[in-house]
């Protein structure tokens, strides 16, 4: 016989979940980021990192059809603004393609050499005596706000997770970063 506990819905884990939702995302008090026209549909499995922190804490708990509309504060976004993470750079230092060049606002991508670091940088102005680059992420110190519906919950499988997420994997590879034209150091 069943009991009522075998009815109940599935409530989101924070490791191990396979969540699919509808979303909108905007900077508190500022414009849309995604969904803005039509709401935008993405996957997660909960517990590796591949969505900001507060939204994947606000998801935990929760359960299939749930719609949501929520803050999530800049630290638990993108991380707040550090100011000792902005670099001025001799221009000498940087390695860019014949014809190109430096302009503010610039995104520049990095190497990878692990997990942690940015996979780019912003040029935030070019002098004369140098390249000023910001390593914050560009919504860095921006709280966020969400919309969503949860439009599935569930236990995942393990055909829902990426061998490249799992960090017990038997893949020696570091992090799937592209070949870039434009280094920043020591030509090699």
């Amino acid at each position: 016989m069943n009991s009522l506990s075998d009815f109940e819905p599935y409530k989101i884990q924070d490791s191990g979940s396979y969540v699919k939702i509808r979303y909108r995302v905007r900077i508190v008090g500022g414009p849309s980021l995604k969904g803005a026209l039509e709401l935008e549909t993405m996957d997660l499995v909960t517990g590796y990192g591949h969505v900001i922190p507060g939204l994947e804490k606000r998801l935990v708990g929760e359960t299939n059809g749930r719609k949501l509309t929520f803050d999530v504060p800049a630290e638990d976004a993108f991380g707040v603004r550090d100011e000792k993470m902005v670099f001025l750079k001799k221009i000498e230092e940087f390695h860019f393609p014949p014809g190109m060049k430096p302009f503010p606002g610039m995104e520049i991508p990095v190497l990878c050499n692990d997990d942690e670091g940015p996979g780019s940088v912003t040029i935030k102005d070019v002098r004369e005596d140098g390249i000023v680059i910001d390593f914050n992420h560009a919504l860095a110190g921006f709280p966020l706000g969400y919309e969503l519906e949860i439009i599935e919950a569930r236990p995942s499988r393990q055909s829902d997770v990426c061998a490249e997420w799992d960090k017990k994997a038997d893949d020696d590879s570091q992090c799937s970063c592209l070949p870039h034209e434009i280094v920043l150091g020591e030509d090699s």
